[in-house]
């Protein structure tokens, strides 16, 4: 199955992920990235669309579709600049924070296990969870940028998917009780 970004690009494009990290993980939090973060975003048929385009490897460059995926400047049609990082950067950043939920939990025979040695030591429930909302925060960010971009650029896939005001964060609280 095609992805919109590989393995390697979301090393590269997002926050480091060791390459030490399993390829199958890292293929399964991209499939859910795509389908649970960037389809809603997109829409079924945008989001077909850039499959298509990402599977028919054609010499003819589409510039919109090129700068929806990898980012670049753009003038809208009210003839304002701007930069755009790209759905790539923004898939990036969802998978790595999934990564940081779950990244070190293993499923054996025996359950669910923290992998861990004498030379590791693992954060906080508190510390991963506020890395987990900051690499959303960074990721719902190239993802609002994504989103003007459609609505400018390709007016005729977007509608507004949420009520006014409500914006889904797809972020955790962990909060103390009692003393």
């Amino acid at each position: 199955m095609k992805h919109i970004v590989t393995t390697a690009e979301i090393r590269d494009l997002g926050r480091p992920i060791s390459s030490k990290v399993d390829e199958d993980k890292l293929l399964s939090y991209i499939y859910e990235t795509e389908r649970l973060n960037v389809k809603p975003t997109l829409g079924d048929k945008l989001f077909a669309k850039v499959l298509e385009y990402l599977n028919n490897e054609q010499s003819d460059k589409d510039e919109n579709l090129e700068i929806l995926l990898n980012g670049g400047e753009y003038t809208d049609k009210r003839d304002e600049f701007h930069m755009l990082s790209g759905l790539k950067m923004a898939i990036s950043y969802f998978v790595y924070a999934q990564y940081v939920m779950d990244g070190d939990f293993q499923l054996t025979r025996a359950g669910v296990v923290i992998k861990d040695n004498s030379y590791s030591s693992h954060i906080s429930s508190k510390e991963r969870s506020d890395c987990y909302n900051n690499a959303l925060t960074a990721a719902n960010g190239f993802l609002n940028e994504v989103k003007d971009f459609i609505r400018d650029k390709f007016p005729q896939y977007y509608r507004q998917r949420n009520k006014p005001g409500l914006i889904p964060t797809n972020s955790i609280v962990i909060r103390k009780i009692g003393e």
